[in-house]
């Protein structure tokens, strides 16, 4: 059972060097011994994760462009070849929540109806949903495609709102950054089992739970896993980095607005299904300051600004995620 929607909790005041997470997030997989010991022998594991989708591959290829140069008549098609997610498509439609009147008949009227960024949100994800291991753990597969989605679209939202050059970069990014967590299940699912529990039980970060537990995060495994699929550089490092984005290199805003969103949504009861003790929006100082650095209008905003004006977003996507996986 999903968790019920919530606002935010606000951050306290600013925190000083504290805040500043520790290397151990950002550590590449290669140079991780602890990681490479628990994997060894277990490649047969990590290859039983399935390759992206082909249709979410297509619809990658289409949506790596200007927003303006997305062919709705393209992404209907890509959609279309999938008869399972057409159907899908075609469902919300006509659900109350999208349509007011007579629905749609048709995948291109659906398509039509939702626009594209809703059936990007409800194509990637419903691929990234067939990827997730079956779980009946703290972590299972709709826990975690809901923290994912609720990321992409907090994270698209503030890509907009400080001025960030692509926030569909943004969105694609947030959907994506937890994949490591898919990893750990398939391949250690016992020893991870044991790690998310106890971070559900005492409320604690999984991140810390992880490294204390196992010696390696979602972080470095999610990295494994993005370059097994071949996923850009600069999503690697967002896979990789986005709870350290001061180590970035490649796209430094693009992290700091995923870390700042994966912090929002854990405040906010869209995490992995559990509150934590310590609000993670308290260390969100040094992520707004990389921000301001590189974002044209993050300086006309503050953070409280904007999670304030997010809160909004929260019951939205409570329903959506209901109305996608109802029937499903």
């Amino acid at each position: 059972m999903l968790p019920d929607p919530q606002g935010p909790r606000l951050p306290n005041a600013p925190l000083g060097e504290s805040a500043i997470p520790d290397r151990h997030f950002s550590e590449p997989s290669a140079t991780n011994l602890a990681l490479q010991n628990a994997f060894k022998g277990k490649d047969d594991r990590l290859a039983s994760i399935p390759s992206i989708p082909a249709i979410l591959q297509s619809l990658f290829n289409e949506l790596d462009q200007p927003a303006d140069g997305v062919n709705l008549l393209r992404v209907t098609e890509i959609i279309g070849r999938d008869e399972a997610l057409a159907a899908q498509c075609l469902r919300l439609a006509n659900s109350a929540l999208f349509s007011r009147g007579p629905g749609p008949d048709s995948l291109r009227g659906a398509v039509r109806m939702l626009g594209i960024a809703r059936i990007r949100d409800i194509a990637v994800s419903c691929g990234l949903m067939r990827v997730a291991p079956v779980s009946r753990g703290v972590i299972t597969p709709l826990i975690l495609w809901q923290h994912s989605l609720a990321c992409a679209i907090i994270s698209r939202k503030l890509a907009r709102s400080v001025g960030f050059g692509d926030p569909d970069k943004a969105y694609l990014a947030g959907l994506m950054h937890d994949i490591g967590y898919i990893v750990n299940l398939v391949v250690l699912p016992q020893e991870t089992a044991a790690a998310l529990e106890k971070a559900r039980r005492e409320g604690l970060f999984a991140g810390d739970v992880e490294y204390s537990v196992l010696g390696y995060t979602h972080c470095q495994t999610g990295e494994i896993l993005a370059r097994q699929w071949r996923l850009s550089d600069t999503l690697v490092e967002v896979i990789l980095c986005h709870h350290d984005p001061s180590v970035a290199t490649i796209n430094p805003a693009l992290v700091a607005i995923v870390s700042l969103s994966d912090k929002f949504c854990r405040a906010s009861n869209l995490g992995l299904g559990y509150a934590e003790t310590v609000n993670p929006l308290d260390s969100w100082e040094p992520d707004w300051r990389l921000l301001e650095e590189k974002c044209p209008f993050a300086s006309d905003i503050t953070w409280n600004e904007f999670v304030k004006d997010s809160a909004k977003y929260v019951e939205e996507i409570h329903n959506l995620v209901s109305a996608m996986c109802k029937g499903s």
